[in-house]
Formats: structure tokens, sequence, C-alpha cells
């Protein structure tokens, strides 16, 4: 490998929190770093090159570039998600999530069309664009460029192992065991997944043609990005097809334990967090 470390760039509600702990199972904790929110990011940038060094595998929501911040040759990751699909799942998420920044404008009724057309977030326009290209919400809505797009291409092409599908969560995953040399067998449970949301074939007229109009070099990248995506899983076809057939079988043997584990870790936060707030 021409690459000393990993950073998986996680454009929000496209998969990513299931491949998180994919990551991480296999990476010494003080080895890797997880980013959530921009204070974090910041944080990040500003700690002694010493402690920034020993990361080895940087993920989370961040624009590309950080790899300029760490020691050694970088590889990317990333899942790219249909631009429509992916703004009705973060509305439905919203919608179910009080302390979300954008939840207000939902809790006073606001449409899914409205949602995407209003210019309340970067994340709703050309998010993915955004962040592949080198930014988040620095650009104002609707501010967005062609030149940001081929920018983004050229990071995918330059930078990236593999820039993944949503759509085909399970072959992009053994295709970036097979492009990074993981000589162990990746498994997974599905995590934060948005229920009760209809699929872009079920979306209402109106509300698509606002996603449309708010995302229109998203919806350009997608087409690129998937038709680059199916070339790279072509080339490497046997080998897809073999690691297929091995995830198939760790995740039969993981995920009814894996889940039982799950419930326990959930039940165990909310009686610590029940017991935090009789103590406060």
């Amino acid at each position: 490998m021409d690459h000393s470390n990993l950073i998986f760039l996680h454009i929000p509600k496209a998969a990513g929190s299931t491949l998180h702990p994919v990551l991480e199972r296999h990476t010494r904790k003080r080895s890797y770093r997880t980013i959530t929110l921009p204070e974090q990011l910041e944080a990040f940038k500003c700690l002694p090159a010493h402690e920034r060094h020993r990361i080895r595998l940087l993920k989370g929501h961040m624009p590309f570039g950080m790899h300029a911040f760490l020691k050694g040759g970088s590889r990317y990751i990333t899942l790219l998600r249909h631009p429509a699909e992916r703004v009705v799942s973060h509305y439905y998420y919203v919608k179910r999530q009080p302390n979300h920044y954008l939840h207000p404008h939902l809790a006073r009724g606001m449409s899914l069309a409205d949602f995407a057309s209003a210019g309340l977030s970067g994340e709703l326009d050309n998010g993915q664009v955004r962040l592949l290209s080198g930014h988040d919400q620095d650009i104002p809505c609707g501010a967005c460029t062609p030149d940001l797009l081929e920018i983004a291409k050229r990071h995918i092409e330059q930078h990236f192992a593999v820039a993944g599908l949503t759509e085909q969560f399970d072959e992009s995953l053994v295709l970036m065991a097979i492009e990074l040399g993981w000589n162990w067998t990746p498994y997974y449970l599905n995590r934060n997944v948005t229920k009760d949301k209809p699929v872009a074939k079920q979306i209402d007229p109106v509300a698509l043609k606002a996603i449309e109009q708010a995302n229109p070099l998203d919806f350009e990248l997608y087409d690129w990005a998937s038709q680059r995506f199916q070339d790279q899983l072509a080339r490497r076809q046997p080998e897809v097809d073999a690691r297929i057939a091995q995830l198939n079988r760790a995740n039969r043997l993981y995920r009814p334990w894996g889940g039982l584990v799950d419930t326990l870790k959930r039940n165990l936060k909310s009686r610590l967090a029940v017991r935090a707030g009789a103590a406060a």
C-alpha cells in the first residue's frame, strides 16, 4: 500500500454510520479519531503535531483536505448516495430529532419540498459536491458553481481508493477491502437507518423537482461516480464475487449476537443517562 493513513469522508445520510464500526474494529483506539461536529474538526487541526501524527484513521463529517494534517501518505474512502434519497432521508431524520439544528423548521410543519428549496443549510445544497471539493458551509446556498464539481471529480480520481455507493453498500465494502489490502473479512450491522420514508420513486413530483433544482451538481456527480464505480467493480469482478460470499457468511454469523450486544449497549446508555439526570 502507498499510504499509512486512511480517511473516511462521511457524507451525512449516506450509510456512513454502518461503516464506522467496521473501520474501528481493526484500528487501535488511540490511533483513530472521529469527527462529528465542526468544532471537533477545528479542534483537531489545532492539536500539537505529535498528537495529530499518531492518527492513522480519521473519519467523520469533514470536507476533503484533512490529509494535510496527518503524517505520511493518506488515502480516502467515501460513500455517495442518490441526491433525492439523501435529502429525503435527511428530512425524516431531522423530523425525529428534536435536538437537530434544523428541527424547529420541521416542527412548524415544513414540507419536504420547502425543506429542499428553502436554502436552510449547505447540507441540502449540493452537499456531496461541497464536501468532496473541500468545502462545507463556507459557500452560501445557491452559490455552488460547476468548477466545484470538476474539483470533486479530480479529488476522487487522485485521492480516493474507493468512492462507493450507499445503494451498493456490500459491493462498496468489499471493494474497499480489496483496494486497501485488508486481510480480514468485514462484517456489519445496519445502523442509524431512517425508517418510514418514501424511496425516490415514491417522492411527490413537486418535492423531487425542488430537490433537483437545489442539487444539480450532486446529481451530475452521482451519475459520474456511479459509472466510475461500476467500471472499478468490473475490473475486480471475480475477486469482488468471492469477497461478497465471505461477507455474507460473516454477516450471518455476526448479526444475531452483534444485534444483542447493540441492544445491551443502548439499554446501558439509557440507564446511565437516567441516573445522570437524577443526580443533577
